[in-house]
C-alpha cells in the first residue's frame, strides 16, 4: 500500500530553521506503489524472530490458540484504490468541538517527492508502564513535545497542526478525487491500520528530530497485559507537556482498570474480572479472525463509493473503547472520545502505538502473509508532509522494519490459557432456575435496539458438523447488516451466541463474540447546536468457527444471536450466518 504522508521534520535543532526553499523542489507525478512485504521480506528467520514482539514460537502460539489450518488464496479484485484529495479544497469538517475547522495552511506551490526511508538503527518502542522510571527518556519525550507545542501555530510540525491531520481525514474535511460528496475516511475499513501506522511514524520522526535524537520512539500503551491496563502514569503530571486536562478524571487516576467493553457506564465487576474479560476479548479478536483478515482489519473500501460503510474490524472496536474510556464522559467527549480532537491528547499516539503493535503481532501469527492481495488496498494513496516539510509518496507499508522501528518484546498473557467460556454448570443452573423464552427469526423489517430489552433472534446455520478441510476453506461468520447510528452519537452494542433449545432460548445470552462501536461524529447546524443528521449505514462481521468448537456447538442447526445495546441509538436491518472464503493459514 502506498500512501502520501503528512507530517514533517528537517535537520536543524531549531524549529525556525527547518524550512527548505520550496522553489528547489522537483514536481513529480504520483503513481500508486504496491507494497508486498509478504513476498519481499529480506530478513532472515533469526532476525525476524529477534525483532518479533512474540516471545513464543509462532507454531506453538497457533497450536495453543486452537489449531493450525491450511492455506487458501484470497480473491484478487481490480477496481479503484483511494487516491489523495485535492488539498486546495479542504472544507469545514464534521467537528463541532473544533467549530468545524481543522484545515491546514495551503501552499499551491507545494510539490510531491519520493519519501526516503530512514537509514537509522532499528528503533525500539517500549511499553509506557516500563519507561516511567527512565528519567532520561522521559525528559527527552517531554522536551520534544514541549518544542512541538511551542512552534508557530501554522508550522506543519506544530503540535495542533499534527493533531488536526487526524481531524482532516477522520471528520470529512476532504472529498475523494473527482467527487464533491464522497469524503476521505480512514476509519471503518481496511485503511484504518495502514494510515495510522504512517501517521505515527512521521509524528515520531518529528519528535526525534526536534531533540536531535534519531533513536527516539514513542512508547506503546501496553493495555493487553495486566500491568499495562491502567492509564499510563507518564501522562498524568499536570505540569508536563504530555498532560491533557480533557480526560475522564475518574479513569486516569488511582489505578482504574481500562475496560475494553466500556460504554460510558462503569463496569461493576472486580478489577481481576475486568482484566480477565479484557484478555479474553483480545484473545477472541485474534483467534476468531486469523483465517480472514477483514474480520480483524475491516472491510474493503473503493474509491468513489457513494456511502462509506462502517465496516471496521474487531481491533478497531477495541481501539474505540479505549478512546471512549479516556475522553470526557460528557459534552463532545473531548479529547480522546471524539475523532476531531483525539490526537490533541499525547496518549493518543501511545494508544495507537499499541494498536500498531497488535497488527504487527497479527501479521506474525499469519506468517507475514499480505492480508489483502487487492490493488485497492495495496495502491491506496494519501498525502502527508514528511520530515522535510515536503509532500511525500511512500510505499512498503507492511514491514515496520522498513520504517526502522520495532517493539520491545514483552509477555502476551492473552495467548495463554484463559477461562473465557462459561462453564456447563453455570449455563445449566441459569436454565433450570429461570424459564425459557420463545425466540423467532429476524424477519424483513429493520429493528431498533433497546437497552432494556436485548434483541434475540434464531438464525439458521448454512451447514453443521463441517469437516476440517471445509473449515480450512471457509470461515463461519455472523453478519449484521444495515446498521444505522445517528451521526453525532457514540454507539455500542455487544453480540452473544448461544445454542437454542428447539426454538426456545435460555436467559443466559451465551458467549460474547464481539462488538460494534462507533465514536461520536457530528457537525454543528446553522444555529450552533449539534445536528442530528441522517443515519449512516454500517455492517458487522464476526467469525464464530472457533467459538462453536470451543462450546461444542458444531452439531447445532441454529443459533440464538443476542444484540445488547450498551449506548446510543441503533437500528439493524438483518442478522444472518454465512460461510466466507478464508485467505491465509489460520487458527480457527
Amino acid at each position: 500500500m502506498s500512501l502520501l504522508l503528512n507530517s514533517s521534520f528537517t535537520g536543524a535543532s531549531s524549529a525556525c530553521l527547518l524550512h527548505r526553499e520550496r522553489s528547489r523542489r522537483r514536481r513529480l507525478r504520483v503513481p500508486g506503489v504496491t507494497c508486498r512485504q509478504g513476498s519481499n521480506d529480506d530478513r532472515s528467520d533469526a532476525a525476524r524472530q529477534k525483532q518479533s514482539p512474540l516471545l513464543l514460537d509462532r507454531r506453538d502460539i497457533l497450536l495453543g490458540l486452537g489449531g493450525l489450518y491450511g492455506v487458501t488464496a484470497g480473491p484478487k479484485v481490480l477496481a479503484a484504490p483511494i487516491m489523495p484529495p485535492d488539498l486546495s479544497k479542504c472544507h469545514d469538517a464534521k467537528a463541532p468541538a473544533l467549530h468545524d475547522h481543522c484545515c491546514p495552511p495551503y501552499d499551491p506551490s507545494e510539490t510531491i517527492s519520493e519519501y526516503g526511508f530512514p537509514a537509522t538503527p532499528l528503533r525500539v518502542r517500549r511499553p509506557a508502564h516500563l519507561v516511567k522510571d527512565d528519567q532520561e527518556y522521559l525528559d527527552k519525550y517531554k522536551e520534544a513535545v514541549r518544542r512541538m507545542k511551542n512552534l508557530p501555530a501554522e508550522h506543519p510540525w506544530n503540535y495542533y497542526q499534527q493533531a488536526n491531520i487526524h481531524c482532516q481525514y477522520c471528520n470529512d474535511a476532504y472529498y475523494q478525487q473527482n467527487t464533491d460528496d464522497v469524503p476521505v475516511q480512514v476509519h471503518f475499513s481496511w485503511i484504518f491500520l495502514p494510515w495510522h501506522r504512517y501517521y505515527l511514524h512521521f509524528y515520531e520522526r518529528i519528535l526525534g528530530k526536534l531533540i536531535d535524537d534519531d533513536t527516539f520512539t514513542i512508547p506503546f500503551w501496553n493495555w493487553d497485559t495486566k500491568e499495562g491496563m491502567t492509564f499510563p502514569a507518564i501522562f498524568q503530571d499536570a505540569s508536563s507537556p504530555l498532560y491533557d486536562p480533557k480526560r475522564d478524571q475518574r479513569h486516569v487516576k488511582d489505578g482504574a482498570i481500562l475496560d475494553l467493553k466500556y460504554a460510558y457506564t462503569d463496569n461493576p465487576a472486580s478489577d481481576s474480572e475486568i482484566i480477565r474479560e479484557n484478555l479474553c476479548f483480545i484473545q477472541k479478536t485474534f483467534k476468531y479472525s486469523l483465517s480472514l483478515a477483514e474480520l480483524f482489519m475491516g472491510d474493503p473500501v473503493r474509491a468513489g463509493e457513494k456511502e462509506i460503510q462502517e465496516a471496521n474490524g474487531q481491533l478497531e472496536v477495541i481501539h474505540n473503547a479505549a478512546h471512549m474510556w479516556v475522553g470526557e464522559p460528557d459534552g463532545y467527549k473531548e479529547d480522546m472520545g471524539d475523532f476531531s480532537t483525539a490526537a490533541r491528547d499525547s496518549v493518543f499516539y501511545c494508544h495507537h502505538s499499541n494498536v500498531d503493535r497488535m497488527w504487527d503481532i497479527y501479521r506474525n501469527l499469519r506468517g507475514n502473509q499480505v492480508e489483502f492481495e487487492d490493488k485497492d488496498w495495496l495502491d491506496s494513496t494519501f498525502l502527508f508532509h514528511d520530515e522535510n516539510e515536503q509532500l511525500v509518496k511512500i510505499g512498503d507499508c507492511l514491514n515496520p522494519t522498513k520504517l526502522r522501528y520495532t517493539f520491545e518484546q514483552v509477555p502476551l498473557p492473552w495467548l495463554g490459557k484463559i477461562n473465557c467460556q462459561k462453564t456447563a454448570e453455570t449455563k445449566s443452573k441459569a436454565t433450570t432456575e429461570l424459564s425459557l423464552t420463545r425466540v423467532g427469526e429476524f424477519g424483513t423489517t429493520p429493528q431498533a435496539l433497546d437497552a432494556s430489552n436485548p434483541l434475540r433472534v434464531i438464525v439458521a446455520r448454512p451447514k453443521k458438523n463441517r469437516k476440517k478441510k471445509e473449515k480450512q476453506e471457509k470461515v463461519e461468520v455472523i453478519q449484521i447488516k444495515d446498521i444505522k447510528v445517528t451521526t453525532n452519537e457514540t454507539a455500542r452494542f455487544d453480540v452473544y451466541v448461544a445454542v437454542p433449545y428447539g426454538d426456545l432460548a435460555g436467559p443466559d445470552y451465551g458467549e460474547f463474540v464481539g462488538s460494534f462501536v462507533r465514536l461520536a461524529h457530528g457537525k454543528k447546524g446553522s444555529d450552533g447546536t449539534q445536528e442530528q443528521g441522517a443515519k449512516k449505514k454500517g455492517k458487522l462481521k464476526l467469525g464464530i468457527t472457533a467459538l462453536l468448537e470451543d462450546i461444542d456447538a458444531e452439531d447445532a442447526d441454529k443459533l440464538v444471536v443476542t444484540l445488547v445495546l450498551r449506548t446510543g441509538s441503533v437500528t439493524v436491518g438483518g442478522v444472518s450466518i454465512k460461510l466466507l472464503q478464508t485467505d491465509t493459514p489460520a487458527v480457527i
